[in-house]
């Protein structure tokens, strides 16, 4: 069935109202996105299991037997996946243990220190110098005041950890070695003993033949947001700049870093709105959603800006069917991938699937009614200014 050139259209323009009610509707579920535990820290299960289970009596049943567990529970034929918060004492552990690290590394900057200025002060010409005998008598201060931290730090990691660890810890306060290795082995004790715990309980609520056990701290999961965050950043900024180097104007230039960015926006707000975690597979699909958006942004963008034949609405509407072409093509290569990771319970390819087949929906509406309205607006202003 053939349709009209909607570029054509005197009101053309208003197409991109769609795309920017997308991107505002899409802002709100944003702040709605739950982030799995490699992003926000906890522990990730999967377990093969033969059992039919109700998700909604298996999360009441963990968070009964497992404190501020604050389950949450998918399922698919072959398997579960449970996601259970980080336990508190091994979350305060953890802090503690990288105080612990900080205070030694307080502490050998400040034995380097000392070893040096005592070399210095050795020397024939520097012998008496009570500027440098004091520099080192304050770094000498600072070893005893970074040891003395290493120990309470540890001191009280243990006593956090000592409903989880199997055997007392002790060690020598004076010797930072013997601190940290008390601290080290008492921390990974205590996991171990965590994860004995939480199987032995997952056995006895739902039997399974064989498991997948991840746990990330808080701490980890922070560094890998912030990560994150960045690589997506510096992504846009290169494209950017790569954009304004083929184009030299702002205007399609703008487009197309809008395009991408309203694209990576709209699919977040999906993942809001659905309750899909935002994690490290999810962010795959988001980096490659990116790759795929300046991918159908740029060839509408050069075909209506340095193509010559026909006019820039026949132009743009042209390559519009190209790119439905291919961005249905990719639809269903996605679809095909979100159905069959569901049924095989692969959890990784679900989040990745998903999430690019929110962006691809969503590219349809900003790459034809918002990227390239602006840039056949663009070109059309260009040439009249020209032929004026």
């Amino acid at each position: 069935m053939a349709f009209g050139n909607i570029y054509e259209s005197k009101n053309y323009k208003l197409l991109a109202l769609v795309p920017i009610a997308l991107l505002l509707i899409s802002l709100y579920f944003v702040q709605q996105i739950p982030l799995d535990s490699s992003l926000k820290g906890g522990i990730n299960l999967q377990l093969q299991t033969n059992s039919v289970v109700d998700t909604r009596v298996l999360t009441t049943a963990i968070n009964s037997h497992i404190s501020g567990a604050q389950a949450s529970v998918s399922t698919a034929p072959g398997g579960i996946s449970v996601t259970i918060a980080t336990n508190s004492s091994l979350s305060t552990a953890q802090n503690l243990l990288v105080s612990v690290y900080g205070a030694y590394s307080n502490y050998t900057t400040a034995q380097a220190r000392t070893a040096t200025l005592q070399s210095i002060l050795a020397q024939p010409n520097q012998t008496g110098n009570q500027t440098i005998a004091a520099e080192i008598s304050a770094a000498q201060r600072n070893q005893t005041i970074s040891l003395g931290q290493m120990s309470n730090y540890t001191s009280e990691m243990l006593s956090v950890l000592k409903p989880l660890t199997s055997k007392t810890y002790q060690y020598n306060s004076s010797n930072p070695s013997s601190i940290i290795s008390a601290a080290k082995e008492a921390q990974a004790n205590a996991s171990q003993n965590y994860e004995s715990y939480i199987l032995s309980i997952m056995k006895s609520i739902v039997p399974y033949t064989s498991y997948s056990y991840n746990e990330v701290t808080p701490t980890l999961g922070a560094f890998f947001l912030s990560q994150i965050v960045s690589i997506i950043l510096i992504s846009f900024i290169i494209i950017a700049l790569a954009v304004f180097v083929i184009f030299r104007t702002p205007v399609p230039s703008f487009s197309v870093v809008f395009g991408a960015g309203n694209d990576i926006i709209v699919a977040l707000g999906m993942m809001g709105l659905f309750g899909i975690p935002l994690g490290v597979a999810s962010v795959g699909g988001l980096l490659m959603l990116i790759g795929y958006s300046i991918d159908t942004d740029m060839l509408s963008a050069i075909r209506i800006i340095k193509r010559g034949e026909g006019t820039p609405s026949e132009r743009a509407f042209s390559t519009m069917k190209t790119g439905l072409t291919m961005t249905f093509a990719a639809i269903i290569s996605f679809s095909i991938l979100l159905i069959v990771s569901y049924l095989a319970f692969i959890p990784t390819y679900f989040e990745i699937s998903s999430v690019v087949l929110f962006g691809l929906i969503a590219d349809i509406f900003t790459t034809w009614f918002g990227n390239t309205v602006m840039v056949l607006w663009y070109k059309q202003r260009k040439d009249t200014r020209l032929h004026s």
